[in-house]
């Protein structure tokens, strides 16, 4: 340690410096994609129907996109075989409104399962 010239101590504060900036700009990074992500899963798509999910006569669905994607939303049975396909289509607004008329199916539980290219989503579903 006797023999450090000033260039020595130059170089390794300039390293220390240089290690805790690249620290510092891993960290801003990692947050900056934390946050892209947290908001990209904040706006996917939703699919809205009633709180009990007991249906007897003629309803509307209510699918909000906040992002022009390609729906399918199929209607699977108990055993979640595909009895219908609802909507297989291209939604570039934000707010659809779907008719679904369960009287056309037997009383049972079903599902309603909806898929984009981001999402994917199951719903219990009763008709009485």
């Amino acid at each position: 340690m006797d023999n450090l010239n000033p260039a020595d101590i130059f170089l390794g504060i300039f390293y220390l410096s240089a290690a805790i900036f690249l620290c510092f700009a891993a960290y801003k990074l990692m947050i900056r994609k934390y946050n892209r992500n947290k908001l990209k899963a904040l706006n996917s798509i939703s699919l809205v129907t009633s709180r009990e999910n007991h249906f007897s006569v003629k309803t509307k669905f209510l699918l909000i996109a906040p992002e022009a994607c390609q729906v399918k939303i199929d209607l699977l049975d108990k055993d979640e075989k595909i009895v219908e396909n609802l909507i297989d289509m291209y939604i570039d607004q934000e707010e659809f409104p779907f008719d679904f008329d369960p009287a056309k199916y037997p009383k049972g539980k079903y599902f309603l399962y909806l898929s984009t290219a981001d999402a994917k989503i199951i719903r219990t579903i009763t008709i009485d």
